[in-house]
């Protein structure tokens, strides 16, 4: 018969000991004011107001920052359409840090009286009656339908591929600031008008980003020369043509 092993009574004592010091320590750590979140610090957020974040997310300064679920919270801040991302952190003794990137608008969608802010997948943000004119957004007109105003749904795909390219450009080649206004309608031709009321005429084709490498150019060229007003046309022949305004005719 094999002996029994004689279990080492001061080994176990300690190991008691010890899992008793760890219960003990954490029933302090989650019951002392001392690591109370009384200290909130939250970055980032430009559009979402401080106030409906810590109401989301049931921020009490009595509230242990051990008792909060960080993973939870980040998952509820998500729901968000203007967030894209979020991190939650501890920091002893008292603060949780809430770093924020909140999701750039590219472009307002407009149909009708309505308004919807998009992102850069072609997603919506929010449907707005009212323009906030002091972010001098760039407003495009193109067919849209929103669905149980949760979703977007373009014409067909090909108009949100092209629309999306086009914006993509535009930010590439410096002209996104200069740009308030797009008519994506036309199924052929894309009409946009700058800050200095130029109309530029675009043909919808292939050569999206080297026309508007193009635009940026002859934009610039004409900043140089004081230039307001009038049209570039890039849809006569393989180079664009600029015809000044009927107002710069008669200055002339």
């Amino acid at each position: 018969m094999k002996k029994k092993k004689k279990i080492n009574t001061s080994k176990l004592m300690i190991l008691l000991s010890f899992m008793l010091m760890i219960i003990i320590f954490i029933y302090i750590t989650l019951n002392s004011n001392l690591f109370n979140s009384s200290n909130i610090k939250i970055e980032g957020n430009k559009r979402i107001p401080t106030n409906e974040i810590i109401k989301i997310l049931d921020i009490k300064e009595d509230k242990n920052i051990f008792m909060y679920n960080t993973k939870q919270m980040e998952e509820y801040l998500m729901k968000n359409n203007y967030i894209e991302n979020v991190k939650i952190k501890r920091k002893i003794p008292n603060k949780l840090q809430i770093l924020i990137i909140e999701k750039e608008i590219v472009a307002v969608l407009k149909q009708e009286e309505k308004y919807c802010y998009i992102d850069k997948k072609g997603d919506l943000i929010q449907e707005i009656e009212e323009l906030d004119k002091s972010e001098n957004p760039v407003v495009v007109g193109v067919e849209y339908n929103l669905v149980d105003a949760k979703m977007i749904e373009f014409k067909n795909e090909e108009t949100k591929k092209r629309l999306l390219y086009l914006l993509e450009c535009m930010k590439k080649n410096n002209l996104y600031k200069k740009i308030n206004k797009i008519n994506f309608k036309k199924s052929d031709t894309i009409k946009m008008y700058t800050n200095d009321n130029i109309e530029i005429i675009l043909p919808k084709d292939e050569k999206t980003d080297y026309n508007i490498a193009m635009v940026s150019s002859i934009l610039s060229d004409l900043q140089g020369e004081h230039v307001k007003g009038g049209t570039i046309d890039f849809t006569y022949g393989n180079n664009p043509i600029y015809r000044p305004s009927k107002e710069i005719l008669d200055k002339e």
